[in-house]
């Protein structure tokens, strides 16, 4: 149990006092909730004086947290004991997965508490308690990967997979007050091992014929420009999923390392190539990676500033230099794609004019780089129309992340007035244009803008 400040110099007592504080919490919190235990409460419990327990905790939020890091080392310790000295990798699984219900059952309070108050933290606590679930859920991602390199499982997206595993086993605490008196935890974890290594279907031919999401993107390569902002990331992952050779250009990309593979056995998940978004991709180093990487198969640019938090609002200047960088990047890249796509006969552009958030920056920047956008993409369209190269643009409206943004919370009210639809539209609804663009369903579509804004104009 670390950073947590303490004016006791002995370690091991303040570990010991931690864990009765840790124990004394998770039974308090669950009975008469956390906002309404005190800490004079919480020192008795824990057979600490008043004054004593401050020796070793400033706050009630430090407690929640060291209620966290102590489940997270728990799981963390009963997971590598149960596929200790274990080679197969589905039996690693498959004890991993008991091991998860064993630590719900005896720990089912304090979970339940971690579910239902992690808004309490903030910060750098909020940020060590999403990274130690980080690594909990890597140690599924790797050994699902270990079961899929001996052909023991298909291919899958590792983290969601992870993921979707990890919320059916926590399933058995959060929904307990609909499960204990239906089935006991065998038949709990009996269930979900048989979803995941057999489904639920004996109809084969039915899922067979389920409808795939996107297009196969195997063998086409992808380069995506400004990948860093919300939509560009999105987008990145969504090529990824389905098979694409992805290149990004990106400040702030978080989804790679710039290197072929990332070492998770996500071969198929990771870009092949990042580029630092403050770098200027220039023709020649165009040149470069499809002399590395092959040919440009589809390029996708956001030319939006892919503003995120109410701060940024009206800072004028900063965003006419974002909006303006990047419709000037992509000036100085068209005389290349036009050249080179048109040469080949083939090639897939999609440019994606500012988002509506951006619009909060600069309106009058944000029109005209929304306008830059469509002509760029219409011009470009007729000039490479004959050659087989489908030339389109997709116009953002306001569009919501996977995790609310600030500006999002800080406007949502405001502009859901404003959309016919009434609501904000999804990071899918995006992808799913970005897809239909360069997909075999578009090929007679050129020059096209696609406002996908709810019926915003």
């Amino acid at each position: 149990m670390v950073d947590i400040p303490t004016t006791v110099k002995n370690k091991g007592l303040v570990e010991k006092r931690r864990r009765q504080i840790v124990l004394a919490a998770i039974k308090l919190f669950a009975k008469n909730g956390f906002h309404k235990t005190t800490l004079k409460e919480l020192a008795a419990e824990a057979n600490l004086s008043y004054g004593n327990i401050y020796d070793y905790v400033g706050s009630k939020e430090d407690i929640f947290f060291l209620i966290h890091d102590f489940l997270a080392g728990s799981a963390m310790d009963i997971i590598n004991r149960s596929i200790e000295n274990i080679q197969d990798p589905i039996d690693k699984l498959r004890r991993m997965v008991r091991a998860e219900f064993n630590l719900m059952d005896q720990w089912a309070d304090a979970l339940l508490l971690i579910y239902q108050e992690s808004h309490i933290l903030k910060g750098d606590f909020l940020r060590k308690l999403l990274q130690k679930e980080r690594q909990h859920l890597g140690k599924f991602e790797k050994v699902i990967a270990e079961c899929v390199a001996a052909g023991r499982l298909n291919d899958c997206d590792l983290r969601l997979t992870a993921n979707l595993i990890k919320s059916m086993i926590d399933s058995w605490v959060i929904k307990r007050w609909d499960l204990r008196n239906h089935v006991n935890q065998l038949d709990a974890e009996r269930m979900i091992l048989e979803i995941i290594f057999n489904g639920l279907s004996r109809d084969k031919q039915a899922l067979a014929a389920l409808p795939q999401t996107f297009d196969d993107l195997q063998g086409k390569t992808v380069l995506v420009l400004n990948g860093g902002t919300v939509l560009g990331q999105a987008i990145c992952s969504a090529f990824l999923a389905n098979g694409g050779r992805l290149i990004v250009h990106g400040h702030n990309w978080n989804g790679g390392d710039g290197k072929p593979g990332n070492g998770s056995g996500q071969s198929c998940c990771a870009p092949v190539y990042v580029m630092d978004g403050q770098v200027q991709l220039t023709p020649a180093k165009m040149q470069d990676i499809e002399d590395q990487y092959g040919p440009i198969d589809i390029y996708i640019h956001d030319l939006g500033m892919g503003m995120e938090s109410e701060s940024a609002a009206g800072v004028g200047g900063q965003a006419m230099s974002a909006l303006d960088d990047n419709m000037r990047h992509a000036h100085d890249l068209a005389n290349y794609l036009r050249e080179r796509m048109s040469a080949r006969r083939a090639g897939r552009i999609v440019y994606l004019a500012p988002w509506a958030w951006d619009r909060y920056a600069d309106a009058v920047r944000f029109e005209t780089a929304k306008a830059g956008a469509i002509a760029l993409s219409q011009v470009m369209s007729k000039d490479m129309a004959a050659a087989g190269v489908n030339v389109n643009c997709i116009v953002p409206g306001y569009i919501r992340a996977s995790r609310p943004l600030k500006i999002e919370k800080a406007f949502k009210s405001e502009v859901a007035e404003e959309i016919p639809s009434g609501r904000l539209g999804e990071l899918f609804d995006v992808i799913a244009a970005v897809f239909f663009l360069i997909g075999d369903g578009s090929k007679y579509l050129t020059g096209q803008v696609f406002n996908v804004t709810g019926g915003l104009t």
